[in-house]
């Protein structure tokens, strides 16, 4: 009965592990992204939470440190907007245009994964130059803060870098921490996702 039941158990792992990278590669076509997973860092199930879904989840082989990826194609949200505009009876703002909200979203993802929505962090956007040669971006972001989530339960921080490019994707990567130092095993993991050319 003891065999059965392990058994068991690993297919569940692996059906989980699969759905998730399904969900993740999925992600990645619809944004127009490529994906080099980093060395010493293995894959972990995504965790449910009511502040942030994501698609992909790795944690570091010697730190206390993760690393989750959120991509949020955006094709079907313009198809939606552009839909909504043609129709003379809905109102529609061209800065709520999918490929305008990048830093409004931003902001949003930031009050729910960080838990504090008295205040919020500011961010530091990349140069134009940087985030092209470096991600193939549009526009590219980073920022920090303390952790007071369900998303962040376990870790005390946050490092969010987050990538945009019109009319693909926008990219959220989260390095969850609780010691400084242990970002550190994150540096070969800093490019490991880009827009394709």
């Amino acid at each position: 009965m003891r065999i059965i039941y392990l058994a068991a158990l690993l297919v569940l792992t692996v059906a989980n592990s699969n759905g998730q990278n399904n969900k993740f590669e999925d992600a990645l076509r619809k944004g127009n992204l490529e994906f080099k997973m980093p060395d010493n860092f293995d894959t972990v199930p995504a965790i449910a939470n009511p502040d942030m879904n994501y698609e992909l989840a790795l944690k570091s082989k010697t730190k206390d440190l993760e690393i989750r990826y959120a991509i949020r194609p955006l094709k079907d949200r313009i198809d939606d907007f552009e839909k909504r505009a043609k129709d003379s009876s809905v109102k529609t703002f061209a800065g709520s245009h999918p490929n305008k909200m990048y830093q409004a979203t931003l902001m949003a993802v930031m009050m729910n994964t960080s838990g504090n929505r008295q205040q919020i962090p500011g961010f530091k956007s990349f140069s134009p130059e940087a985030v092209k040669q470096e991600f193939n971006a549009g526009w590219g972001a980073t920022t920090a803060f303390p952790l007071k989530s369900v998303f962040g339960k376990g870790y005390s921080s946050c490092m969010l870098v987050t990538l945009h490019q019109d009319n693909q994707a926008d990219v959220y990567i989260f390095y969850l921490f609780n010691n400084r130092e242990d970002l550190t095993t994150a540096i070969p993991a800093f490019h490991a996702i880009k827009f394709k050319n």
